[in-house]
């Protein structure tokens, strides 16, 4: 590794519970795929290994940055307490939502990477090569590989929205027909939710999280669009909420709505019941009543009372405090 990014490992560690490692493999593929990275925990340690060789640093630099931004409670995180009781749907569900969120960080972190020298022609050329490896050419009507076409090729946009910032506009243009040569259903439908992370602020967490419900929301029109089933990770995914000490102080009926949902809690295994923002309609937190029916109206009037702080710790959810 360069010393950069030895420099960026030593700050993740300093902020990590326990010890950060990296491993990279023997393999040069000429290909750079942003999901070959693999993590794995024993006890207290984190390795992060990379198979490939090529413009593995880029790669190693993206991972550490999405961890020290999360470490740093500057990126909201996502947590998954509801099941649909399919092991299967589930882990599609969960696939689907984790890549939407690191989208988001990406508009964030590629942006880093180009600042530090990481984003270069080579680094350009591997990249298109790995999208161009990891999808198949559109056939004429949709098909079962529309979306992970479009969630590969959002990524794709960033990219090289993000090169041609930083004096890769050639090589962005390039990519960008040839994207659109081979998918052009896909990539049209990438560039509306590309669109709003490349353009989004995402300097303050708040505007983060803003965003990432954004593109919850927008993946789910572009689906209904063709007709494919939605995602629905606006319930499905809890999101970590941003707040102001005056929204932490005041009652969860202020910002809040529960709703019974027809998913189970992950934990109780009852059907659950999940608290939406009434601004943005995100699940924010997922709880349990009594078995009882005939204690819930206490419960739930009880709770409506509880501070948004207290819910939220009540809960052992974390938050993130907005400056």
């Amino acid at each position: 590794m360069t010393p950069k990014l030895n420099a960026l490992l030593e700050q993740v560690n300093q902020t990590y519970p326990g010890t950060v490692m990296v491993r990279t493999g023997e393999e040069e593929s000429g290909r750079l795929r942003m999901d070959q990275s693999k993590q794995s925990f024993l006890a207290d340690r984190l390795l992060i290994e990379i198979p490939d060789q090529t413009e593995a640093d880029f790669l190693i630099g993206n991972e550490l940055l999405q961890l020290l931004l999360s470490l740093n409670g500057i990126v909201p995180q996502i947590f998954f307490g509801l099941t649909f009781e399919d092991e299967e749907l589930d882990q599609q569900l969960v696939t689907i939502a984790s890549r939407l969120h690191k989208m988001v960080m990406h508009g964030i972190t590629f942006r880093e990477m180009a600042k530090q020298g990481f984003l270069t022609k080579d680094t350009a050329k591997a990249f298109q090569a790995g999208i161009e490896d990891e999808l198949t050419a559109e056939e004429d009507a949709i098909d079962g590989q529309h979306l992970f076409r479009l969630l590969s090729l959002v990524d794709a946009q960033i990219f090289n929205a993000v090169a041609k910032e930083n004096g890769l506009k050639d090589e962005a243009k390039q990519a960008d027909e040839r994207y659109h040569a081979l998918y052009p259903k896909a990539s049209a439908a990438a560039k509306a939710l590309s669109d709003i992370i490349v353009e989004a602020d995402l300097k303050e967490s708040r505007n983060i999280r803003k965003t990432i419900v954004r593109v919850f929301a927008g993946l789910d029109e572009l689906l209904e669009e063709v007709d494919l089933p939605t995602v629905n990770a606006k319930q499905y995914v809890t999101l970590a909420p941003v707040l102001s000490e005056r929204q932490l102080n005041g009652p969860v009926k202020n910002l809040f709505e529960i709703f019974h949902s027809e998913m189970t809690d992950f934990a109780s295994k009852e059907k659950a019941y999940v608290g939406l923002g009434k601004q943005d309609q995100q699940n924010t937190f997922v709880i349990a009543p009594p078995t009882n029916p005939a204690d819930r109206p206490k419960f739930f009037t009880e709770l409506y009372a509880l501070s948004v702080r207290e819910l939220l710790e009540k809960l052992a959810l974390p938050y993130i405090l907005r400056r």
